[in-house]
């Protein structure tokens, strides 16, 4: 089984157990079965000539209880074998409703650098997405018992209120469930944190590390730091959600590899820092609606570089590394 079908797997799994309390027992009692089949006694082959011999020495009683035994041992396989067939039936069946065939059929939308996309899914749920990003789905996503998006990049999503259909967002190792309406997701492959951050309702984040989701609320935001393996949950403006979607660009402590990145991508061009280390170096600022010529310039003047512009690339010379936060 693939990443994707066991991530996939797993979080339909949750979507079915947290439905009702009914499917929570029924998962219970399967449980139970299953470790009762794992005490049953391993089956032993039978040397019959020494069963015969053994009959025909004993009492009519001890033949009864002998009879007995066997009949209770025949009994209990069977029950353990009825359960396996059982259990591996409903999990075939189980699967088969939630993956058909047809539903291997996934949709790709992007938007490539410099630019932005807005994409309208199947059950009427708006997604923005920004540069260098891209979000997969099932050809029949209304009708999935789980409305799952694949997300490479950053996306702020409109939900529509389906409550018998959970929305999850998958990136990176991190699901995001919805139990609201507008939120923000930000999980680059090149970037060494993911962010989740909420606009209006309730989302639940979950990782590849831990199964208990940290829920967040209206301006609230999920830093989840990939490396070691730590996410931390802070408060945040509103208007800082979905800033992106109108062309501002934030930056809160961003590590300038990042920052280069975030500039390749909204303004489509390519950046040269040649054999210069900026490791340490990172960047704090605003820019809204700004040419990437004037951001340049803080650019410079933060970090004591030139920048040249050659066709589509940018090389930036001087500064040095940093030692310390800039």
């Amino acid at each position: 089984m693939s990443d994707e079908e066991t991530v996939e797997s797993a979080t339909m799994l949750d979507a079915w157990l947290i439905e009702n309390r009914g499917h929570q027992e029924e998962y219970l009692k399967i449980q139970v079965l299953w470790r009762l089949t794992g005490k049953l006694p391993a089956q032993q082959q039978l040397d019959f000539e020494t069963v015969r011999e053994r009959i025909s020495e004993t009492s009519p009683a001890a033949q009864l209880t002998l009879a007995d035994n066997v009949a209770r041992w025949w009994k209990y396989g069977l029950v353990a074998a009825m359960t396996g067939i059982f259990l591996l039936t409903a999990l075939f069946y189980y699967q088969a409703a939630q993956n058909p065939a047809q539903s291997e059929e996934w949709v790709s939308k992007s938007a490539g650098p410099g630019k932005m996309s807005r994409v309208l899914l199947p059950d009427s749920t708006a997604v923005w997405l920004n540069s260098g990003s891209e979000i997969r789905y099932k050809r029949d996503f209304r009708d999935n018992k789980l409305r799952l998006v694949k997300l490479k990049g950053e996306a702020y999503f409109e939900v529509t209120h389906d409550s018998s259909h959970p929305f999850v967002v998958s990136s990176a190792g991190m699901n995001t469930t919805v139990y609201g309406t507008s939120f923000n997701v930000r999980a680059y492959d090149t970037e060494g944190v993911m962010v989740v951050a909420v606009n209006s309702g309730k989302v639940g984040v979950t990782t590849s590390e831990t199964t208990k989701a940290v829920f967040l609320l209206p301006s609230e935001k999920l830093i989840y730091d990939r490396g070691k393996s730590v996410a931390h949950k802070i408060s945040i403006s509103s208007s800082d959600v979905d800033s992106w979607v109108s062309g501002e660009l934030i930056f809160e402590q961003t590590p300038f590899n990042e920052v280069f990145e975030a500039l390749e991508r909204k303004y489509n061009i390519k950046i040269n820092t040649g054999k210069t280390n900026y490791t340490g170096c990172k960047l704090t600022a605003r820019f809204r609606n700004k040419s990437i010529n004037e951001v340049l310039k803080t650019l410079n003047l933060s970090m004591n570089i030139r920048s040249k512009f050659v066709g589509q690339t940018i090389y930036i010379e001087g500064g040095g590394s940093c030692s310390s936060n800039k």
